[in-house]
């Protein structure tokens, strides 16, 4: 059996996308300028491990509920945009990836949203996670950046690699966005996995008290 996931648009989800944005903006305008290295770690430490598990989440609803699943697996294009960054060893280039895979995201997460609500917004709790990614990854992006400026000042950021298929997830051919939603969320997946496992190793550096 096809599996449909195109809803309409309802009021219920417009008004839970304006209250998490409402929400999220509070927290995200509170300033860590005054937090210490170990607190911004921390926190760092905690938004990643959130938002890998809701990624990994996403993922694996869409993997376990689309009959097209296996075609998808088998298409041979599950090159991701931010596949190209090196692999870092110093402290300040940990930061550098973790900055520079967060800002590849920050457009495509951004089109998620809405695009979300378009195809998947009655389906399993999915705005709502699209809504946590989004600005979990701008968390880890502000203090990422506050953190490296005090380890290496002048930093600057790469010009990141575009997502090829941002167009296709509006598409109106359920087989082209339903695509276009499983590459993304596979990519999403792998790369919240990479940031949360190299702020492990940050931590571990810059709090010798931490049990790494």
């Amino acid at each position: 059996m096809q599996l449909t996931l195109t809803q309409p648009c309802s009021r219920k989800a417009l008004l839970l996308l304006v209250s998490s944005l409402l929400l999220w903006e509070h927290v995200i305008s509170t300033s860590d300028d005054q937090r210490s290295n170990e607190e911004l770690s921390y926190k760092l430490l905690s938004i990643s491990h959130r938002t890998r598990i809701v990624a990994r989440k996403m993922y694996k609803i869409l993997d376990a509920k689309l009959s097209k699943g296996r075609w998808f697996k088998k298409s041979g294009n599950n090159t991701c945009h931010t596949a190209s960054y090196p692999t870092p060893k110093k402290t300040e280039d940990i930061l550098k990836l973790i900055i520079n895979v967060s800002s590849a995201w920050k457009y495509p997460l951004k089109l998620l949203t809405p695009a979300t609500l378009t195809h998947l917004e009655s389906y399993d709790g999915m705005l709502a996670r699209a809504i946590e990614v989004k600005y979990g990854n701008d968390e880890i992006l502000a203090a990422a950046k506050i953190l490296l400026s005090r380890i290496q000042p002048g930093f600057k950021e790469y010009i990141y690699p575009k997502w090829p298929e941002l167009k296709k997830l509006r598409s109106s051919n359920e087989e082209t966005h339903l695509f276009a939603f499983y590459k993304l969320f596979y990519c999403l997946r792998n790369d919240t996995q990479k940031i949360d496992r190299y702020l492990k190793i940050l931590v571990c550096r810059i709090i010798k008290t931490y049990k790494c």
